[in-house]
């Protein structure tokens, strides 16, 4: 007895042949995001200084910022002997502005703002890679107690997102 072979519908053997071909032939996409800073991948992070009146700010957003870096994985924090880069950030003012009020004009929610002159450069040459004066960022807090508990949130706020704007400005290719 002789056995058939199965027939192979030639419409369906052209529809897989060219989707191959244009799998093959498409051009690449990559969404990953390319760095400013060229051959630099090895950065140091010092602590920030701070010329406002608020205590600890300094140490809370650097630790932030080192926190977002490696996160991110795109840069390894190193000591300044192995680093190729630096991110120096000096902490220039912290503002308060009412922006909701209660009646007989007393205020029930503040917008704290926290500004940063910050620098990405290299550590042999001191050439800026970028630079931001007046970089600002804020958190809001509702007055219900009266005391620094209220504040605490915005503070921790305005620092994460003064953290994630570095990290965006030291990775983005444009």
């Amino acid at each position: 007895m002789m056995k058939l072979k199965p027939q192979r519908n030639p419409v369906a053997f052209l529809i897989s042949f060219l989707c191959a071909c244009m799998v093959v032939t498409s051009c690449y996409y990559s969404t990953s995001q390319g760095s400013r800073a060229g051959d630099i991948r090895n950065i140091v992070i010092p602590l920030f200084d701070n010329t406002t009146v608020e205590t600890g700010i300094q140490e809370t957003l650097t630790d932030e910022v080192i926190e977002r870096f490696l996160t991110n994985g795109e840069f390894r924090i190193v000591d300044l002997r192995q680093a190729d880069a630096a991110i120096i950030g000096v902490i220039t003012d912290l503002q308060e502005e009412s922006v909701a009020f209660s009646e007989g004009t007393l205020a029930r929610e503040v917008r704290l703002w926290i500004v940063v002159d910050v620098r990405f450069e290299t550590v042999d040459k001191k050439e800026v890679v970028w630079e931001e004066r007046q970089l600002r960022t804020y958190g809001d807090y509702a007055i219900d107690t009266g005391t620094e508990t209220d504040r605490e949130p915005a503070i921790e706020t305005a620092i994460e997102k003064m953290a994630e704007e570095i990290l965006n400005q030291s990775i983005s290719g444009w």
